[in-house]
């Protein structure tokens, strides 16, 4: 198993939606994907998409304060209920990205809607060359822990 070209354009899609119709296409094909292919390897793409896009953005160097003035941003959005994104699991998802060991672990489905709602964040501005690039970096990085996870007996 390893990331398909239809998971990376479905997550292109869902990351550069410039309408509703445009999100709503993407998510119909993302629902699509997962019922046709393996959903490990859109999850393995979009945590490495994350980890891409959060150490591009806190890049060279970053405090537990700009973690926690860009979480306070996300959820004082105004399109976002701030109750949609646990504060605590983001900045745990953040800082772990960014290599930082915290011990414990937010429940899944917080981590989960915590890296999609940063990831959209952290990629909202980005041309769609840079945009191609973080995809590009993070396939690679997907495809990777996949191998080792076949290595390991993990799957």
């Amino acid at each position: 198993m390893t990331v398909s070209d239809g998971q990376v354009m479905a997550l292109r899609g869902i990351l550069s939606a410039a309408s509703y119709q445009d999100a709503a296409e993407a998510e119909r094909r993302l629902i699509q994907l997962a019922t046709s292919e393996s959903a490990a390897g859109f999850g393995y793409l979009l945590y490495t998409a994350f980890v891409v896009a959060a150490r591009r953005a806190f890049s060279p160097s970053w405090t537990r304060a700009d973690v926690i003035r860009l979480v306070a941003d996300v959820r004082a959005s105004a399109c976002l209920d701030p109750n949609d994104i646990d504060p605590l699991a983001a900045e745990h998802q953040l800082r772990t990205a960014l290599g930082e060991r915290i011990p414990g672990c937010p429940p899944e489905e917080a981590r989960a809607r915590a890296q999609v709602i940063l990831l959209m964040t952290l990629t909202r501005d980005l041309s769609g060359p840079e945009l191609d690039g973080v995809l590009a970096e993070a396939r690679t990085l997907a495809d990777q822990l996949i191998n080792q996870q076949r290595a390991s007996g993990g799957d």
